[in-house]
């Protein structure tokens, strides 16, 4: 069976259209490249953006319940108290889940609110001079990350974005 054929001349474009659809083509798709990070950093009318929070999920390992309390009382609860103090952190929790769901599932979850993206970019460099006053030094900060892993291990991280539902208007 033979399908007839479309006219060529539906086809043939000419020199001057085949520089023009190339020129709306990128500008186009300049368009939208630009324009996507205003629109994402500026919500939407059904919600309004507020802080950043890391989420971290955690597996507690057979035996390390104690290690890992203690970690997280003398290291780690100090040095985001005094990151909360300086502003670099609006707020941190710590929760523990009472399912298991899988055998490497998460035991416990620390989250991290950060005011806005911008504090994510200065943070480390900010947050330098806290964890050394903690530790004392560089080496005791390294050892003390290493030891951290012998406790646990991180499951997921992630970022999230909390959003004010707006009134209906």
């Amino acid at each position: 069976m033979s399908y007839p054929r479309a006219p060529e001349s539906i086809f043939v474009t000419t020199r001057n259209e085949d520089q023009m659809h190339k020129r709306l083509a990128v500008a186009a798709l300049a368009a939208t490249l630009l324009g996507a990070p205003a629109l994402a950093q500026q919500g939407s009318p059904n919600t309004t953006p507020g802080a950043v929070t890391r989420v971290i999920l955690m597996d507690i390992k057979p035996g390390r319940g104690d290690g890992f309390w203690m970690d997280m009382r003398k290291n780690l609860k100090p040095i985001s108290d005094e990151q909360k103090r300086q502003g670099l952190l609006v707020d941190y929790t710590v929760a523990t889940k009472v399912t298991t769901d899988r055998p490497d599932d998460w035991d416990v979850v620390v989250t991290l609110t950060y005011p806005n993206w911008a504090a994510l970019d200065t943070f480390g460099t900010r947050s330098d001079a806290i964890t050394l006053a903690h530790y004392g030094s560089a080496a005791n900060r390294t050892a003390a990350n290493l030891a951290r892993i012998e406790n646990s291990t991180i499951v997921g991280s992630f970022l999230v974005r909390n959003q004010t539902v707006n009134p209906w208007r």
